[in-house]
């Protein structure tokens, strides 16, 4: 396709291989006196290759009629959504809309349902991912929700449902597009976008990139070996945590989502000797490694895309526990800690643990533990599953001993009891108690994870996928 003077067309054109470009409902537009009116009704769709493989794209059209949804491009992109569900492919909506077309008025609503409601149909079934180029307003927001990846260009990006002027109207703040939802304050303080980039180039790259570790639907497997056309630049400093996904992780494939948001969990896809995984960690360097409602929204949304999409899971525990205090339990930790349990539940895939540090209460449990399902778990020498803090059961289990006690010689009978404790929640006794398959070193922690990832993945693919 040769380049155009129209955005959307040269988006199109970037994202897909040369001259696989083919149109659906090209030529329709809105019927009235009074409506704007353009072939294609502001929306470019259609199917093509990506790298040789097949895709369905939309993108709206930013010159014609302020970007906005009209009903007739609306239930193109529909119709898109159907055909590329029918036939197994990926979905990638290029966003550049200001929101439902005013002059059509809940006609055009109508449609963002309609719209809405198939690509839900559609959830889980074929990749779905969305860029956010320019305003991804009211419906354009909502389709991005449902999907399964969020792209956002910083410079030019926003997303929301009511725009400033409806803000003045209903609140009497005067606010700007980007104060109101820049992709990079949406991505540091919602999660609704889970890649920032800078250019739109970046964001075309980023796109080739994710379907590489996706399968084109949920009856297929993900691609073979492959390398990242492009990863995203992490500020991020090599913590204990990233060091360690570093030398499980086949070098330079671990490509992180969310990687502003809810830093307490670091979440990502990489590869295991060529096999695409999902990974799960706490990251005690970020709130200890508490696990807040942001990591969970986090977490459960991650193993869902995993879950989905045939991709096993290998979950990395060191937390102290769910996050504690009024502003925790009042806000909704325990609502959103099921999610956590019914995402590991609900997931099909093989499901690997490694116990890596602390793993205590209901964080323990909710971290795919055997409990809940993990199919196998490993665990460090010095790691530790407990109900609470050592030092917590310590004060309450020997309460009456201590209160005896005074001064340095409590302080040396508490330390003591805390000992005592810690022998009993690490190492063999991990093993004695059934938390743990196998205690396993440092040096030997990829080669253990890949033999049995290998091992499990083959037969869940087997047995399972294929009937």
């Amino acid at each position: 396709m040769h380049m155009s003077s129209n955005p959307s067309l040269n988006r199109i054109s970037q994202l897909l291989d040369e001259g696989s470009f083919q149109q659906i409902l090209a030529g329709v537009e809105q019927h009235g006196a009074d409506m704007p009116k353009k072939a294609g009704d502001g929306v470019f769709a259609g199917l093509g290759k990506i790298s040789g493989r097949d895709v369905a794209v939309a993108a709206h059209d930013p010159t014609f009629a302020g970007g906005s949804l009209g009903e007739v491009g609306l239930r193109k992109i529909a119709k898109l959504y159907e055909l590329a569900a029918r036939l197994g492919i990926p979905v990638i909506v290029l966003t550049d809309s200001s929101g439902a077309r005013l002059q059509e008025g809940a006609r055009s609503l109508l449609a963002v349902g309609e719209l809405i409601k198939t690509a839900n149909a559609a959830h889980g079934k074929i990749p779905q991912v969305n860029v956010v180029f320019g305003g991804g307003v009211g419906g354009a927001a909502f389709t991005a929700a449902v999907g399964d990846v969020v792209i956002g260009v910083s410079k030019t990006g926003y997303m929301f449902l009511h725009g400033p002027r409806a803000v003045k109207h209903a609140l009497g703040q005067d606010v700007t597009v980007m104060e109101l939802g820049s992709v990079k304050s949406l991505a540091e303080t919602s999660g609704m976008i889970h890649f920032l980039v800078e250019e739109e180039t970046e964001a075309i790259s980023l796109v080739k990139t994710i379907l590489s570790y996706l399968p084109s639907n949920s009856r297929e497997t993900p691609p073979a070996s492959a390398k990242p056309i492009y990863l995203p630049k992490t500020t991020e400093q090599p913590t204990e945590t990233r060091k360690l996904i570093d030398e499980i992780i086949d070098a330079g494939t671990f490509l992180e989502f969310h990687s502003m948001y809810a830093k307490n969990l670091v979440v990502g896809l990489g590869r295991v000797d060529g096999l695409v995984v999902g990974v799960v960690a706490n990251e005690p360097q970020h709130f200890n490694g508490y696990i807040d409602i942001k990591a969970c929204i986090k977490l459960s949304h991650f193993v869902n895309l995993c879950s989905n999409f045939n991709i096993p899971v290998l979950t990395i525990v060191d937390t102290p526990g769910f996050e504690p205090g009024v502003a925790a339990e009042h806000n909704g930790i325990i609502r959103e800690g099921v999610d956590v349990y019914k995402a590991y539940l609900n997931a099909s895939v093989p499901k690997i643990t490694l116990l890596a540090g602390k793993a205590y209460g209901g964080a323990f449990i909710a971290m795919c533990s055997k409990g809940i399902g993990a199919d196998y778990v490993f665990a460090f020498p010095t790691a530790e599953a407990a109900v609470q803090p050592l030092e917590i059961s310590a004060e309450i289990l020997f309460r009456k001993e201590l209160e005896k006690l005074s001064g340095e010689e409590r302080a040396k009978a508490f330390s003591q009891y805390v000992e005592n404790l810690r022998k009993i929640a690490r190492g063999e006794a991990l093993l004695a108690m059934g938390v743990a398959d196998e205690i396993v070193s440092r040096e030997n922690v990829k080669k253990s994870i890949s033999a049995i990832m290998q091992k499990m993945y083959t037969n869940y693919v087997k047995y399972r996928l294929k009937h």
